[in-house]
């Protein structure tokens, strides 16, 4: 299995999308710092850097919330189903490799990757937030929380990616799970949106299912409380609206995504096993 990860680590370090993605994430990165240059500081009212800070923060960990998705869509969309089109797999399956050694050595291998994107652009965001409004995150243990919780939301969209390609082709598996993480994060919406009026607990419903369906929102949700939320006033949390975390889920939802996790890999080394090659 050790073989299969690095040689899927590295197979998939020499594609051009990989260095596309790399080359837009630095250029996002620039953006951002870019642009709070350009607005530069805010009035000398007493909080305002600090708010300032933390909206522009915001508004980047958003931006990150759906890159890390995005990223593990494009790295694992065709993990298997575009090497069964090309017949690839049938040279390697009859070597003395079980099958469930190869999809795990892959998702090994690629994880590496989802761990050091997020981390380039997770740790990116908050260096150039706080070079420029001072510390917004004072506790470097929320830190690492919360990128725990972005790291678990992009392995999360792996995994279930990586269902999708032992199940169908690699187009519709990359529409269907992108469509996912957009419909999860609608759902959390109107769930944030339901606990700042408080007259509409249908919307708490709906953010419930859709986090059972995929948690991706909700480990957004927590990595924003876990790193912001528990530092800043509730107003300033609720200003932020769909976006922010005004009702944030529990531990108990990083344990769920675990094990959904678990679950999606246990999926995938099934239907691959009793795939028709």
């Amino acid at each position: 299995m050790m073989t299969v990860m690095r040689y899927s680590l590295k197979e998939t370090m020499r594609k051009r999308t990989i260095a596309a993605a790399g080359g837009l994430t630095f250029l996002f990165l620039l953006l951002f710092f870019l642009f709070l240059k350009w607005v530069g500081p805010p009035p000398a009212i007493p909080g305002m850097v600090y708010l300032t800070g933390l909206t522009y923060l915001y508004l980047g960990l958003f931006a990150a919330y759906v890159m890390i998705a995005l990223f593990s869509v494009l790295i694992f969309v065709a993990t298997i189903s575009q090497e069964v089109d090309d017949g690839t797999l049938l040279a390697v399956l009859p070597r003395p490799i079980r099958r469930y050694q190869l999809l795990l050595g892959k998702w090994s291998g690629l994880s590496v990757l989802v761990l050091g994107y997020s981390a380039i652009l997770y740790f990116g965001l908050v260096v150039i937030d706080q070079a420029q409004y001072g510390p917004i995150v004072t506790s470097a243990r929320d830190l690492f929380l919360a990128y725990g919780d972005f790291l678990l939301e992009g392995l999360v969209v792996a995994a279930v990616t990586l269902l999708g390609s032992t199940l169908t082709a690699t187009m519709t598996n990359g529409i269907v799970v992108s469509s996912a993480v957009l419909i999860a994060f609608l759902g959390g919406a109107l769930e944030q949106l339901g606990a700042l009026t408080s007259s509409a607990p249908a919307f708490t419903v709906i953010g419930w299912v859709t986090s059972l369906l995929i948690p991706t929102d909700a480990l957004y949700r927590r990595a924003l409380y876990q790193l912001l939320g528990s530092h800043a006033s509730p107003d300033a949390v609720a200003g932020f609206g769909p976006f922010g975390a005004v009702k944030p889920p529990g531990e108990g939802m990083v344990f769920y995504a675990l094990l959904y996790l678990i679950g999606m890999l246990w999926l995938a080394t099934y239907h691959f096993g009793r795939r028709d090659l």
